[in-house]
């Protein structure tokens, strides 16, 4: 960090005081003050809003605009009654400009300090074959500091990685059942395949449309996708971040073969929390306009739909349908057995954990067998099991077993590891020679007076 302003800095040109400014300790202090009060609204207001929606709201924005007192206030069980809806507007900076900024300080801060070690760290194989270590100045203590900064530099790098470049989601695994990919929790697409005639190869071919191009489709908004590999163009409107289907009374313009979607409440009606988001069933109306009649189809697509809403266009069939975005796997998880302990006199588990086999496409023989239990996720290929959840009726009835594993792909996973190792040894280095310089000084011989 920079030191106070001496006179000759006092006259310092504009960068030379923008770089003061960004390398401080007062700013840095103000950052991780913001972090604290961002982090501790952020989590009262997850208890109603959810998860998800306060992580974008709070950790993944650049400037946060309103604050749900009402909802903060509850979560501390405010003793005077306060009403519903009091939203507050306020500005303040989100997670994420105040992550930028610290990475910027901690930057800066180093780069002061590379300054000073510049020197140092040229020298320094010359000076250990000479002998004349301690000629040096100033003291390598310093470097350690220096590594402190950087690693938490890599730190902040790391959760940017991840924030871009994670893959999350989930896979249901019944007994004897093998599966090669799984479903994303938050990101919604939807598929257009055609479905007669089918490919020759007996191969799919799904067209995708990502979740950030139709889900701001809300009240009345609505969009044209279209392809050359399509003889029709696909309109979404009328999006629903959690709707079912209802039998529509009357005439209507979203009145679809006397259906429409009707938005539910995101509330848990028996808690009273705000359902998270893996656990919404959105919908959208959707029309079909073939490029070379005009003519027009409409229909509903809904996540929980059991078939997908098919339509004809000139001699072929299509299928249209809405669900989680889909990853696949670079080898094969079969679940050979699920194991479930229970506490004695009791149903509640204690422990529950899944037998697997991971085969890699081509490999020879059966495949590894692993153990994936609730302490111990399974690592391989790049991703990550863990072992999320079980089919409770089924483990009491004795049918057929079925395990729920939370997969994710991060490559920044150990990159937080590296880190605080990197910055471990950083502040040992500086410990260990302010102790040699302290134990020098100790000993150094007091002159006669």
């Amino acid at each position: 960090m920079s030191q106070p302003e001496t006179p000759s800095q006092a006259s310092a040109s504009i960068p030379s005081r923008v770089f003061a400014f960004f390398s401080s300790f007062g700013l840095a202090s103000a950052v991780l003050l913001l972090l604290l009060l961002v982090t501790l609204l952020g989590t009262l207001e997850q208890l109603e809003h959810g998860l998800l929606v306060t992580q974008v709201k709070y950790f993944e924005s650049f400037f946060i605009t309103e604050i749900d007192m009402t909802c903060c206030l509850r979560a501390i069980h405010w003793p005077w009654g306060v009403s519903d809806g009091w939203i507050q507007p306020v500005l303040l900076p989100g997670g994420y400009l105040l992550m930028i900024v610290l990475a910027v300080n901690m930057l800066c801060g180093g780069i002061i300090r590379l300054k000073k070690e510049c020197v140092w760290l040229v020298k320094l194989p010359l000076r250990l074959v000479t002998g004349r270590i301690r000629e040096l100045s100033p003291a390598p203590r310093r470097v350690g500091v220096l590594i402190g900064h950087l690693s938490i530099v890599f730190m902040l790098v790391a959760g940017v990685v991840s924030l871009y470049l994670k893959k999350e989601g989930a896979v249901w695994v019944r007994e004897g059942q093998a599966v090669n990919e799984f479903q994303s929790f938050h990101n919604s697409v939807i598929e257009i395949e055609r479905v007669r005639p089918s490919s020759a190869d007996g191969k799919r071919s799904v067209l995708v449309i990502p979740g950030e191009q139709f889900t701001g489709l809300t009240a009345g908004k609505a969009r044209t996708f279209t392809s050359d590999e399509l003889p029709f163009d696909l309109v979404v409107m009328n999006y629903f971040h959690h709707c079912e289907p209802k039998r529509a009374t009357g005439e209507g313009p979203m009145n679809v073969d006397g259906f429409r979607l009707q938005e539910m409440a995101r509330k848990n009606p028996m808690t009273g929390k705000v359902l998270e988001h893996e656990n919404l069933i959105n919908g959208a109306y959707v029309k079909v306009v073939n490029k070379q009649s005009q003519d027009a189809q409409t229909g509903i697509i809904w996540r929980s739909e059991l078939a997908p809403w098919r339509f004809r266009a000139g001699a072929e069939e299509y299928a249209v349908s809405i669900g989680r975005r889909t990853y696949p796997l670079p080898f094969e998880v079969t679940l050979e057995k699920f194991i479930r302990e229970v506490h004695p006199g009791t149903g509640q588990a204690r422990k529950f954990s899944s037998q697997v086999i991971v085969k890699r496409e081509g490999q020879p023989g059966e495949g590894e067998s692993k153990l994936i239990t609730m302490n111990q996720p399974l690592r391989h290929g790049g991703f990550a099991f863990f072992q999320s959840s079980f089919d409770v009726e089924a483990a009491d009835q004795g049918g057929t077993q079925s395990s729920m594993f939370q997969i994710v792909s991060n490559p920044s996973d150990n990159w937080p590891l590296y880190s605080l190792i990197a910055a471990g040894c950083g502040m040992l280095l500086h410990f260990i020679w302010s102790l040699v310089r302290f134990i020098r000084r100790e000993n150094k011989p007091t002159p006669a007076s």
